[in-house]
């Protein structure tokens, strides 16, 4: 029996369980699940837990997405309109973060991404938006953006 079994036996039994739920860290975890979880209900914005400053980007850029806009198929001048609007929109609902796809460019004459150029361009100058970047790769990587808006 190698050392890996003998770990596995013991978390699994009554004593290995009851140590792991003991335990400091595992006290320590718990607690900040609790605290994130009263603060971002899925689906529900309280009122008041929108954080501020710098120091919570890195909160705000890992909660989920609220909201998703996808531009697939539209010209640029209509993803324009429709990501002006939808930006409105989300940060008068008190959102905090949405998702915008618009697609990588494989299917564009040059192999570009235009509406991507078209997306980053908008959240560069507009007013509603805190934060961008690349979403991770499971959300559209490349092909979509998360954006942090501002407080309404």
């Amino acid at each position: 029996m190698d050392f890996k079994e003998i770990l596995e036996r013991w978390e699994t039994s009554t004593e290995g369980k009851k140590a792991a739920g003991d335990s400091r860290f595992s006290h320590i975890i718990k607690e900040k699940e609790a605290h994130y979880d009263s603060l971002y209900t899925k689906g529900d914005v309280k009122k008041g837990t929108y954080k501020t400053g710098k120091a919570s980007l890195g909160s705000l850029k890992r909660k989920a997405d609220e909201d998703v806009l996808d531009l697939h198929g539209y010209t640029s001048t209509e993803a324009n309109e429709l990501l002006e609007e939808f930006l409105r929109k989300s940060v008068s609902a008190g959102l905090q973060k949405v998702r915008i796809v618009h697609g990588r460019g494989l299917h564009s004459q040059d192999g570009i991404g235009v509406l991507k150029k078209v997306v980053i361009g908008q959240l560069k100058k507009s007013k509603y938006v805190r934060a961008y970047g690349n979403a991770p790769p499971e959300m559209g990587g490349s092909g979509a953006t998360w954006v942090v808006l501002q407080r309404g």
